[in-house]
């Protein structure tokens, strides 16, 4: 019985790994900044680990590493939700599984 289940969990667990179809940075653009973050000291890096699913669109996204602007991080997560598109995982049969990716995106400054 454990065998089984053994067999069935490496049956499903991603042989490779989600693929962005696009640079994730080209994604977040000077004039997504939030506004009232402008002038401000500027932020760091934010770090995110991205749920990815069979239909190569992001179904979760979970701060790994703050920014320092909790707005910052929101708005990152919001819009690799909306815009970033993948090539799905695969599991060893070649079926498309939910997959996760970890990236780092650093913001360009604000538009203006």
């Amino acid at each position: 019985m454990i065998g089984l289940a053994i067999a069935a969990m490496l049956a499903a667990a991603p042989v490779d790994g989600p693929t962005p179809k696009y640079d994730l940075k080209a994604l977040i653009r000077p004039e997504d900044y939030p506004a009232s973050l402008v002038g401000r000291r500027p932020a760091g890096p934010v770090s995110v680990l991205l749920s990815v699913g069979p239909n190569g669109r992001v179904s979760q996204c979970s701060i790994l590493r703050s920014s320092g602007a909790s707005l910052l991080d929101a708005a990152t997560c919001r819009l690799l939700v909306s815009r970033a598109r993948f090539d799905p995982a695969h599991d060893a049969r070649g079926a498309a599984v939910e997959a996760g990716l970890a990236a780092t995106i650093v913001w360009p400054g604000p538009k203006g």
